[in-house]
């Protein structure tokens, strides 16, 4: 496992690894890190919270950890209830990537074979990373050799405090609906726990949900904030209550919804066509 740096030491800065393309630290220009990272290689591969991973080929659920394709079922790992999370156990976050700098800017690739883990189609990936100022900014693209599913994501999990629990921090999710896997059709989060139309403290509410139709988050605790944005239309907002150290983190997953696939299909990736999104985390402190 490598690590590589952007940034600088005054100024925002970030360590990537090219094991999963994983952001393992985002520090501020006060040296604070805002994100949780391992230390160990060892750590990483016993872990199971994809922390600061690069997710794929499939972010999030897909349903029954099967899909169709030309009349074609496609069935991959079912990891979690009968569903395929992230996957399934052999994703993106699991392996190496090549690394390899372009001035400024860290570019990582990979290359997953037809049929791994069950998805059709050769997929190549490419990701560059780079720090302007306050921002942290990724930009994904993959081609394929078959239509197959592309979703991808990255999965910091951000603790603005640096330490302790997230309930203080306040956050802001402008969206009227979120989807959940056992409905077709979003649910408005109006009069729910779900609303963060309007900034609110996160408090203890347990929180793995897709806000519909929107690639943007705010994140927020004392003087430090955080706004999540991406050209992905939607936003999965995770608690952390997995996590070894309970609510010690929140990530905010840019991405189409879940099972997407199997559902309005935008994430399908033809021979042919680049899959194309950002993301981008900027701060103010």
């Amino acid at each position: 496992m490598t690590a590589y740096r952007l940034g600088s030491e005054s100024g925002l800065s970030a360590v990537v690894l090219d094991y999963g393309a994983t952001l393992q630290a985002l520090c501020l220009p006060d040296g604070q890190n805002v994100t949780l990272g391992y230390d160990t290689l060892e750590a990483y591969l016993s872990g199971q919270d994809y922390r600061g991973a690069m997710v794929g080929r499939n972010a999030n659920r897909i349903i029954g950890a099967s899909f169709k394709i030309g009349g074609q079922t496609y069935n991959i790992p079912a990891n979690e209830s009968g569903n395929s999370l992230h996957s399934g156990p052999a994703g993106f976050e699991s392996q190496m990537w090549d690394v390899s700098r372009d001035g400024e800017t860290l570019v990582l690739r990979h290359s997953s074979p037809d049929g791994h883990q069950g998805f059709p189609g050769a997929v190549n990936v490419v990701l560059r990373v780079r720090i302007n100022g306050l921002s942290l900014r990724m930009e994904m693209q993959a081609e394929t050799t078959a239509p197959t599913p592309i979703n991808l994501t990255w999965h910091p999990y951000f603790n603005l405090n640096g330490e302790g629990r997230i309930d203080g921090h306040d956050l802001h999710v402008e969206a009227d609906h979120r989807t959940r896997l056992d409905q077709s059709e979003p649910l408005p989060v109006e009069q729910t726990r779900f609303d963060f139309r309007q900034s609110l403290p996160l408090g203890s509410v347990r929180l793995d949900d897709n806000y519909a139709g929107v690639g943007k988050a705010r994140l927020r605790a004392g003087r430090t904030r955080l706004t999540v944005e991406s050209s992905l239309p939607d936003m999965q907002v995770y608690t952390g209550d997995g996590l070894d150290v309970p609510r010690s983190g929140i990530a905010l997953e840019p991405q189409f919804r879940p099972d997407d696939i199997n559902r309005e299909r935008k994430s399908l990736l033809r021979p042919g066509e680049t899959y194309d999104h950002w993301i981008e985390y900027k701060f103010e402190s």
